[in-house]
């Protein structure tokens, strides 16, 4: 989907970033998006001040810089990271990166942060996860996290998410699998409208523009740096959306 946007290449500044903040009530803050966080230069201090704020904290990566960011990682005081994972010979390479970060973990007695394998369910994967699940059990991090394809926009037509007859029986053997393995397991959740993603978040890009949900990337409620958090949140514009969600083009196909 990043090709399609009309922006993908701003980097969101550590000052915007403490604006925003400012602006609302933020209990978690998770550092994705359509782009790879760790080439934000000022990732690790954006972490360090949102938990000095009390703010908890997650990074999804898909792993290609770890190896260089394990200091920031541990420093930092980031709470979760996830390794996002949609191609198998992707993350097979940084396989070795991913063992290095639970063992340094460990072996530093550390409790944080939490490591998850985040898992896209597509009709692409659906043959490697059982062995995806397998890695995950020997990597020994904290969690598996199953979530389904969002290609709502129809970017790629190899990729295209499983019936959901076929998810049923996937759940039903990864639930199996997880449990012989003793392996944690988060599962995707039913979909409904106004879905959970907008009733307690909210997107930021990169370019500090704020919109309801990370799929709609180009869809402005307003300048979160200069209007603020709080005051989008409240506005009629905000109310609207979330009213006609079920009449949206794309919220109302989505089933993430």
């Amino acid at each position: 989907m990043r090709r399609n946007l009309s922006d993908s290449d701003s980097t969101l500044s550590l000052d915007d970033f403490k604006e925003i903040l400012k602006s609302g009530s933020f209990q978690y803050v998770g550092l994705h998006g359509w782009g790879e966080p760790l080439l934000n230069p000022h990732l690790f201090e954006m972490i360090t001040y949102a938990e000095s704020q009390g703010i908890y904290t997650n990074l999804t990566t898909n792993g290609t810089m770890i190896e260089n960011n394990i200091d920031g990682v541990f420093s930092s005081g980031l709470r979760e990271i996830a390794f996002g994972v949609y191609d198998k010979e992707l993350f097979l390479s940084v396989l070795p990166h991913i063992g290095n970060l639970v063992d340094q973990r460990d072996r530093q007695g550390l409790k944080l942060p939490k490591i998850y394998m985040d898992i896209t369910i597509f009709k692409g994967s659906v043959d490697h996860i059982p062995e995806l699940l397998d890695l995950a059990a020997e990597l020994r991090v904290d969690a598996v996290i199953l979530h389904r394809l969002f290609n709502v926009y129809k970017v790629s037509r190899s990729a295209e998410y499983i019936s959901m007859k076929a998810e049923k029986s996937l759940v039903a053997e990864a639930i199996s699998q997880a449990k012989k393995k003793s392996l944690n397991l988060y599962l995707p959740q039913r979909h409904s409208l106004p879905c959970k993603v907008v009733k307690h978040c909210i997107f930021i890009t990169a370019e500090g523009k704020a919109t309801p949900c990370c799929f709609l990337p180009e869809s402005y409620l307003g300048d979160a740096v200069k209007d603020g958090v709080q005051e989008i949140m409240v506005s009629k514009r905000y109310a609207d959306f979330v009213k006609t969600m079920g009449k949206h083009p794309i919220c109302s196909k989505c089933r993430w």
